[in-house]
């Protein structure tokens, strides 16, 4: 009879597959699917969502009605755009760097009709870019507004680029060079 992969101190193959899954969740199903771990990931995630919230709270406080084009943005962008990278990435319905993968799933299906790829990714990375510079006018109102915003959104990025870059399979993704370039630099 064999072990059950779900009991502590078992190490076993994984009786979950790509399509049928043991469906539990267990870190037996994820670890063999995907590089990243629920800490990570919710740190990474925390940290591209901190200049979402100061931006917001920066609009609200100085030109509340530009709230009506950027909060609409940002739902989109959490929501209806990920059809365009995560539901066509190799990390969707598993965890990732953002947790946007398991989000995804349960928000739509997978695009099985387009693959993810260095354009997608490129709009994608346009998009957060966008919605970054969106608020930057009502952060720039105080300084230490603007410096908190700053730190926040380099923060963003540099844990993504830091943590994720480097376990990612996605190899035509920008930020990968990016992160090459800046390795060349310092080592």
């Amino acid at each position: 009879m064999p072990a059950d992969p779900h009991e502590p101190g078992e190490v076993t193959m994984s009786p979950c597959s790509e399509d049928t899954g043991c469906g539990c969740g267990c870190a037996t199903e994820s670890e063999a699917a995907t590089p990243w771990d629920m800490q990570s990931a919710t740190i990474n995630q925390a940290l591209m969502t901190l200049p979402i919230v100061i931006g917001t709270y920066a609009i609200a406080r100085y030109r509340a009605r530009k709230l009506l084009i950027y909060l609409p943005a940002v739902i989109a962008f959490l929501t209806v755009w990920r059809r365009y990278a995560c539901a066509r990435c190799q990390y969707y319905g598993q965890e990732c760097s953002t947790l946007f993968g398991l989000a995804t799933a349960k928000m739509m299906p997978r695009d099985t009709e387009h693959e993810l790829d260095r354009q997608g990714m490129t709009i994608d990375l346009a998009y957060i870019g966008l919605l970054g510079i969106m608020p930057m006018r009502q952060v720039l109102k105080r300084p230490l507004l603007a410096i908190v915003y700053l730190v926040a959104y380099a923060g963003g990025f540099g844990a993504i680029l830091i943590n994720a870059c480097g376990r990612c399979g996605n190899e035509f993704c920008p930020m990968k060079d990016l992160r090459r370039m800046v390795e060349d630099k310092i080592g």
